[in-house]
């Protein structure tokens, strides 16, 4: 059996469409994994690909010259010879016969066809595979990159031509991003961490995500790479209703005025209880002991806070709130007596932050206590980018977390932009099997 595939590729441009047929022969049964194999050998992808490009260069300089050895008085080029030209592709190399023409006008020897494919005459690669090696990069390794670009495709890459992909790609999602505004923002979270710059020094990034609770939609909102909070936070126009973050005080500060609510997470609060005890010099059985205390204060109201918004009692959920800032205000005096003042001041400070969720479960709205979705997007960050052999400059690191959390945090949003930015030239392309 020998079944027909035809191509049709349609340019906007040119308004012509090219048709390609090819035929497969099959012998024996059928068997779908060495039928994919044998193709995959064959290279049948180039093979149609350097036919559809015969087939579009001919009919472009048939309309430019007219049919060939015809007499055409109002033509304005000519055929001016060939040329052998190589191109570089996801499907391998592609060899062909580049057509030359001679403007009547000026005399001037064109290559049109290498206008009509957008691509300049001294490049040799075609970018048909920069999004995905991006994509890729924003995952593995440059050089891990290359390694699976070249098994997946016929392709040949280079770790700086990916890294060249990469700055690319990542520049256009983060303009986007910007672009498109902020949409209904419900909780914002906040958070920021470190990775190896160059000469020893840091980088400090900043990041800023929005969830919307009534679709689940998160969306990232804010990155920036070495600047201050206050920065990041005027890629954030919109106003939450709650503010999740850590203690982190630039942090809050830059960002308390873009919500309604602040609710400080509760194990950052433990945690930072537990950093003044051990600062102030305190045995680590005693910080253990006193942390313990404050996590239980903290987890009964939180099982009361489920409790109550299921039976809705109000009155007892009210007694709850009110006898757990007692308990918070009752350990905070004892810390202070014991000569504590910096941890008894924090916990005293930020006693009203820690108790928000319940206060909005009054009201029936459900909010977390904790920050727990943004320390699972910082251990993406860590994974791909902290390394100790990894050093990264602050273009490159801002370029590629923003392919990275962007895809991380809305897998739509994201496919969404990768068509825009492979749709940038209006290249539309049908694909018809009979």
């Amino acid at each position: 059996m020998s079944p027909l595939l035809c191509y049709q590729l349609t340019r906007r441009r040119w308004n012509s469409i090219i048709s390609v047929q090819t035929e497969l022969e099959i012998h024996g049964d059928i068997r779908l994994a060495g039928l994919s194999r044998d193709l995959d050998e064959a290279n049948v992808n180039r093979e149609i690909l350097k036919a559809v490009i015969e087939k579009a260069q001919d009919q472009l300089v048939t309309e430019l010259c007219g049919n060939k050895y015809a007499r055409n008085r109002d033509a304005r080029f000519k055929r001016a010879g060939t040329t052998d030209r190589t191109l570089e592709t996801r499907h391998g190399t592609i060899e062909f016969k580049l057509v030359k023409v001679k403007s009547l006008e000026n005399g001037s020897i064109l290559r049109p066809f290498l206008l009509y494919i957008g691509l300049e005459p001294w490049k040799r690669i075609v970018n048909d595979l920069d999004f995905e090696c991006a994509e890729t990069a924003a995952i593995l390794t440059y050089r891990d990159s290359k390694t699976v670009i070249e098994n997946l495709t016929k392709a040949k890459v280079s770790k700086h031509r990916i890294h060249a992909y990469v700055q690319e790609v990542g520049s256009f999602i983060d303009e986007k991003r910007r672009e498109a505004g902020n949409g209904k923002v419900d909780l914002l979270y906040a958070d920021g961490t470190k990775a190896h710059g160059h000469n020893g020094e840091k980088n400090e990034i900043n990041v800023i995500v929005g969830k919307n609770t009534e679709t689940g939609e998160k969306n990232l909102l804010g990155l920036t790479i070495n600047r201050k909070w206050t920065e990041t936070a005027e890629q954030f126009n919109g106003k939450a209703d709650v503010l999740i973050s850590d203690a982190d005080r630039a942090m809050r500060n830059a960002l308390i005025e873009k919500a309604l609510n602040y609710q400080l997470c509760v194990n950052h609060a433990v945690r930072e209880v537990g950093i003044h005890l051990w600062k102030a010099g305190l045995p680590k059985k005693e910080r253990k002991e006193i942390r313990r205390r404050l996590r239980a204060i903290l987890q009964t109201l939180r099982n009361s806070t489920v409790k109550h918004l299921k039976d809705r009692d109000i009155e007892r959920l009210l007694w709850r709130i009110n006898k757990t800032l007692e308990a918070l205000k009752q350990l905070a005096k004892e810390l202070l007596d014991e000569g504590l003042t910096s941890a008894a001041r924090f916990l005293r400070n930020s006693a009203n932050y820690t108790v928000t969720f319940a206060k909005l479960a009054l009201k029936q709205v459900r909010v977390p206590y904790t920050n727990n979705l943004i320390e699972r997007l910082m251990g993406e960050i860590a994974k791909r980018v902290k390394n100790k052999w990894m050093h990264w400059s602050t273009q490159g690191l801002e370029n590629l977390l923003n392919i990275l959390l962007t895809r991380y945090c809305n897998q739509e949003n994201f496919n969404r932009l990768k068509q825009k930015y492979l749709n940038q030239e209006h290249t539309f392309i049908h694909i018809k099997i009979t």
